[in-house]
């Protein structure tokens, strides 16, 4: 039996669908996580190719809140041109520093938060800069 998150999930994943599905999302939103690639101990001098995983999330991306412009959040300042993107939870594993791409633009991700914070995760927002 799933729990009323468990639900929630599945409802906002609907809702953050692009408008193409139905949805409420808006252009394409993709993450994209670059892990760095294991040197060769017999040849350390060659160079090591990083591991590139991208995911096209169902998502809505806005200007960030008046009120948060100035305030620190991950070590950085909060600019009026940074955006705020919320999405359904991806399937990869994701972090500050990741690449978030709105329509083909990549932006930085500054800070990562799980909605609610604590128990099933139903949405995620994405603090990112370009």
């Amino acid at each position: 039996m799933a729990d009323i998150y468990s639900d929630l999930a599945a409802a906002a994943a609907q809702m953050l669908a692009p408008t193409t599905q139905g949805g409420l999302g808006q252009g394409q939103i993709t993450l994209s996580r670059s892990v760095p690639g294991t040197p060769n101990p017999a040849a350390p001098w060659e160079p090591v190719t990083p591991t590139v995983t991208t995911e096209t999330l169902k998502g809505a991306a806005r200007g960030v809140d008046a009120r948060l412009v100035g305030t620190e959040v991950g070590g950085a300042v909060i600019l009026a041109s940074d955006k705020q993107v919320t999405c359904a939870p991806p399937s990869i594993a994701y972090q500050p520093g990741d690449t978030l791409a709105i329509d083909g633009v990549p932006m930085h991700i500054l800070s990562v938060q799980k909605l609610p914070a604590a128990g099933t995760t139903v949405a995620v927002r994405f603090l990112v800069r370009g």
